[in-house]
């Protein structure tokens, strides 16, 4: 058995509840906090055959030990240095490995390749059918067999199973531009006993480039550990900076320790956070020297609300509904479907793709030949916008209330629109949102995140295939009003083609896609930067829906609803899709 894996469970003995102490805020419901797992690789056998050595020096990049020290034993001396598991791409592969000998002393090396890990945590997933393929030399050390590396070097191949019990996903947090709201960006790490030292480093960093000018770091540029340390004392970690920490305002100094607070809590053993530059304690207005929760300075991640209650299209009529599955037997605990103040009754069926905005007062929609964007209130003639743009997509509100929608400028280049919503000029129109990386790509759909700081772009090439889906920082004028989307990361590679996506929340978003041409549509749940191949909790696929062009929710993944080209209104029942209504639109605040 090449690798020994121990887990040590330690059961405290229950001796009652705590009499003293503070309250502090506990886990939140459903969080995967990844306790160490150290793993042990098993270093070569003497008489090892060739395929044997290879083998066991790819099951050796488990090991947990920070030295790599076993899997170095595989090596030949003059490949030691060219074995990068720390700075190199880590492969994650699906299946065995196929080993092919090319000649008496060189093995060529290949596997079927889910996704690549980069140098610093990002997990990007790799198109449907993807290989990656390295040859090994061999050679005689001390009458053994040992390995010669590629010249170019060599990082890790992991298949999923080992890079899930070796590695986490967590999240390194930035604040939005003008405000308090906390923006996760997504990282793996290795899981040990540096968790808490790693995800801190992590936290120093710039901010990443598809969230630049979209959010903002209290880390003064140049910071970084005083020590290569953050030791966690009785709950405490203890996070010792440089001196450029000390260029950090008042201000600064808050958002970067709610930060700080943010990231590092996500480590099981950590209660609060004190920070320090050059063993000196710093300290917070009132002499508050640590921190056990974000929330406690103001700084917080923005959820997407729950809604009871979903407006539903049929033919021109907008009408309340309940969009669960199994509704409250007590009418106590029913929703109350009475239409509202302020909600749109009737829509002309000239229009389709509606949306809602986040306060329900407003839809918005494209006329069928898709040249129009109207907005309708109920106390208002409807507003309409022609000629900015064709081929528009269903439109989208923001928490800022601007109104999204993509299109195709005269030159049939692809272009993303604003509209300021709440705006009461009668000149206010749609304004183009530069985008730059979209060339002559065409957008498909768009949906804004809760914190109204990233959107996901979904886009297409000129001939309306090559689906891609981009997650990018939107960055904002001063008023609020978007003005550029900065640099993408792709999100979803694995999937050949996506109809629809929406957020679910700050972490995580739903789409509707297919892996290939002869499968079925179905919808997907994903958390940004971990992937949709259903290799760990909380991501996959779920039940093949046909026909299906529309998702939201109305709160959480287990609130997801579909709306089918066929008119039909689905809810989500486990994997299962039960019909709840008919109807061509479901509209959900934000959705």
């Amino acid at each position: 058995m090449g690798l020994l894996v121990a887990a040590c469970l330690l059961l405290a003995g229950c001796g009652g509840l705590p009499s003293s102490g503070p309250v502090v805020d506990g886990r939140a419901l459903g969080e995967v906090l990844n306790e160490p797992v150290r793993v042990v690789a098993v270093g070569p056998l003497d008489g090892a055959s060739q395929e044997a050595i290879v083998r066991g020096f790819l099951r050796a990049g488990e090991d947990t030990d920070e030295t790599h020290a076993t899997g170095q034993m595989f090596l030949a001396p003059q490949s030691l240095d060219l074995w990068r598991w720390s700075s190199e791409d880590v492969v994650v592969y699906d299946g065995d490995v196929t080993l092919r000998r090319i000649d008496a002393d060189t093995i060529e090396v290949s596997a079927s390749v889910l996704a690549r890990l980069t140098p610093d945590g990002r997990y990007l997933e790799q198109p449907p059918g993807a290989r990656e393929t390295v040859t090994f030399g061999l050679t005689k050390v001390g009458g053994e067999w040992r390995l010669e590396l590629p010249p170019e070097g060599f990082g890790l191949w992991l298949d999923i199973d080992q890079f899930n019990r070796v590695y986490t996903n967590r999240f390194v947090y930035y604040v939005s531009r003008g405000g308090r709201d906390l923006v996760p960006d997504s990282r793996w790490f290795p899981i040990g006993t540096r968790l808490a030292t790693t995800l801190a480093r992590a936290q120093l960093s710039a901010v990443p480039d598809y969230l630049s000018g979209a959010v903002t770091t209290g880390v003064p540029a140049g910071t970084r550990l005083a020590v290569n340390a953050v030791p966690v004392a009785s709950g405490k970690a203890q996070v010792n900076l440089s001196s450029e920490a000390l260029s950090a305002d008042p201000a600064a100094r808050a958002a970067m320790w709610a930060q700080l607070t943010k990231t590092l809590s996500q480590v099981s053993s950590v209660g609060s956070v004190s920070l320090a530059v050059d063993n000196t304690p710093l300290e917070l207005p009132g002499g508050i020297t640590s921190v056990a929760s974000a929330a406690d300075l103001g700084y917080d991640v923005v959820q997407r609300a729950f809604s009871d209650t979903a407006l539903l299209r049929s033919g021109d009529t907008l009408r309340r509904i309940d969009p669960r599955y199994v509704p409250d037997i007590q009418p106590a605990k029913r929703p109350d479907l009475k239409p509202k103040g302020g909600d749109v009754a009737q829509i002309p069926d000239s229009w389709v793709d509606l949306a809602l905005s986040d306060d329900g007062k407003q839809v918005a929609g494209v006329s069928t030949d898709r040249t129009l964007l109207s907005v309708w209130r109920s106390t208002d003639q409807p507003r309409r916008f022609s000629s900015f743009a064709s081929s528009l997509t269903r439109p989208v509100y923001d928490t800022n209330g601007y109104l999204w929608v993509g299109g195709r400028d005269a030159a049939g280049r692809g272009r993303v629109f604003a509209l300021d919503a709440v705006s009461s000029d009668p000149a206010s129109a749609p304004k183009p949102v530069s985008v730059p990386w979209l060339g002559g790509r065409r957008v498909k759909a768009l949906s804004v995140s809760p914190d109204g700081a990233r959107v996901l772009v979904l886009n297409t090439d000129t001939n309306g295939r090559d689906d891609r889906l981009d997650l990018c920082g939107i960055v904002r004028a001063t008023n609020g009003e978007p003005q550029s989307l900065s640099q993408p990361l792709q999100q979803a590679q694995s999937l050949t083609r996506i109809q629809a996506v929406t957020w679910i929340d700050a972490f995580s978003f739903a789409l509707l896609g297919q892996v290939g041409a002869g499968d079925p549509m179905r919808p997907w749940l994903a958390t940004v930067g971990a992937g949709v191949d259903g290799t760990r909790p909380g991501v996959g696929r779920l039940g093949a829906v046909p026909g299906a062009v529309a998702i939201t929710t109305v709160g959480g993944p287990r609130g997801l609803l579909l709306v089918t080209s066929d008119k039909r209104v689905l809810a989500r029942a486990g994997s299962n899709w039960p019909l709840i209504e008919r109807g061509s639109d479901l509209l959900v605040p934000g959705g």
